[in-house]
């Protein structure tokens, strides 16, 4: 069961085993929506937040060339984009899981990426980048304090994930610490 907060983006608690294991709460999160959103398939759309007011993207040529190219790829995730003029794009909704959250940063970063790899680089490989841009805008964010009930939610979707040891991007989703090693470190034993 949990134990306590030990640093903004971390939840530290006691294994079975006795082991001390950190979960880095934004990565494990993050893992648990990109493997939500990538079992669900391109074929299936993804719930979303239709947005009272449209939130309207004015982007440079490269970037609306790069976005025209994206928007049934967005639409798969629940992310409905529409020319508006131009080079100016309007969202009009949002995955589920980041409703409430400004499309600006996440579209920008995807096309970013987008252009850093290549259209060349096949729809596949943009579309999983895309998601994991998602689900790291999506995931909960350093400073917030979760309930035991949350850290309880969290370890059962760790749980259920494929590979909950690390996050889309490859970084550790939690670190473990035997006793021996804890005793060693603080000089209790050789």
């Amino acid at each position: 069961p949990p134990r306590s907060t030990l640093f903004p983006y971390t939840t530290l608690f006691r294994s079975a085993e006795g082991h001390l294991v950190i979960i880095d709460q934004h990565a494990a999160h993050e893992r648990i929506y990109f493997e939500q959103l990538t079992r669900r398939g391109p074929q299936v759309r993804q719930a979303s937040q239709r947005l009272l007011l449209p939130e309207t993207l004015d982007l440079n040529f490269q970037e609306a060339d790069i976005l025209r190219s994206l928007l049934p790829s967005f639409e798969a995730v629940g992310m409905e984009i529409e020319p508006f003029s131009g080079n100016t794009f309007a969202v009009k909704s949002l995955p589920a899981f980041l409703a409430g959250k400004p499309a600006a940063p996440v579209i920008a970063e995807v096309l970013e990426k987008t252009a850093e790899i290549g259209v060349a680089a096949g729809t596949e490989r943009i579309v999983e980048e895309s998601l994991m841009v998602m689900a790291c805008h999506g995931a909960i964010r350093a400073h917030r304090r979760l309930s035991r009930e949350e850290i309880r939610h969290l370890l059962d979707q760790m749980d259920a994930c494929e590979t909950p040891s690390t996050c889309p991007h490859g970084r550790p989703t939690w670190i473990r610490w035997s006793v021996r090693f804890l005793e060693k470190a603080f000089r209790r034993i050789v």
